[in-house]
């Protein structure tokens, strides 16, 4: 499982990868908008942001037809689960968890499914069974590779715009990870 605390804190874990440090660094600096849809869904009352509240975000994002024509093998609801630890996706067992810790801020809330979703729409292993990129070591990024960065960028152009997304890309290339 794919995993993160927060973006400011993640950098500081002592078994994070130069490229998993570098991939939380650029989503933190490209400075993403909230959507129009999380400003509706993410009803705050007191405390952290509803897990019902994540699920019905992602849940929404799966419904709309330009998703369902680009991850037609992900058109079913994936299970949302919260509490503490870190934010989180398992793409086999298509579960995305959202930290606790990541759902007391709305920005942070949408940015952090829409993260994981795209971690649960990206295998780590391509077409012929292979491994993106080494599971260990300086040349993991732990599941931040290429293909996560390009359908990540794609996914943010689609639910927070283009210029967003531009934005990401290039906080990915300032720090080192191309989405081409």
């Amino acid at each position: 499982m794919a995993r993160y605390s927060s973006f400011e804190n993640q950098s500081k874990g002592p078994d994070t990868t130069k490229l998993q440090e570098a991939a939380y660094n650029s989503q933190l600096a490209a400075g993403l908008p909230i959507s129009e849809l999380a400003r509706t869904l993410f009803v705050q009352t007191d405390g952290a942001i509803p897990l019902r509240c994540c699920a019905s975000y992602v849940h929404a994002i799966q419904n709309m037809d330009w998703f369902k024509a680009a991850f037609t093998a992900h058109g079913d609801p994936v299970v949302v689960v919260g509490g503490r630890g870190s934010s989180g996706a398992d793409a086999a067992q298509r579960r995305v968890k959202i930290d606790t810790n990541d759902r007391w801020n709305p920005s942070r809330c949408e940015h952090a499914c829409l993260h994981e979703l795209a971690r649960v729409v990206t295998p780590d292993r391509g077409s012929d069974g292979e491994l993106r990129e080494p599971a260990h070591g300086r040349d993991s990024s732990r599941g931040h590779h290429h293909a996560w960065r390009a359908n990540f960028v794609f996914i943010v152009r689609m639910t927070l715009g283009k210029q967003a997304a531009l934005r990401l890309r290039h906080e990915f290339c300032q720090w080192g990870l191309p989405t081409r």
